[in-house]
């Protein structure tokens, strides 16, 4: 995968990252690869994304650190925010 460039997949144990996701594994000659980006690596999405081919990282929204670590060398980022987590549009924003 390392000459492959990576999109990273914020969401993509969800309905549309994990769309993106499939669509980029599915597609050998795109040039792309997926980083996954998921709160729980060792859930049962996040460990199918992994055996179909996926960079599966644990990263945390509210943490930059944890985000800088996860987007490093990136190409691209596929990015879906779960809104309806905590209803707050200065949340959103930040």
């Amino acid at each position: 995968m390392t000459d492959r460039n990576i999109i990273t997949n914020v969401g993509a144990t969800g309905a549309q990252g994990g769309g993106l996701a499939r669509a980029i594994l599915n597609d050998p000659d795109s040039g792309f690869s997926v980083r996954a980006l998921t709160r729980n690596a060792g859930s049962h999405k996040a460990k199918a994304l992994a055996d179909a081919g996926a960079e599966v990282v644990e990263a945390d929204i509210s943490n930059l650190d944890s985000m800088k670590a996860a987007f490093a060398g990136a190409h691209g980022a596929f990015y879906v925010t779960n809104f309806w987590e905590h209803f707050s549009p200065d949340t959103e924003a930040a």
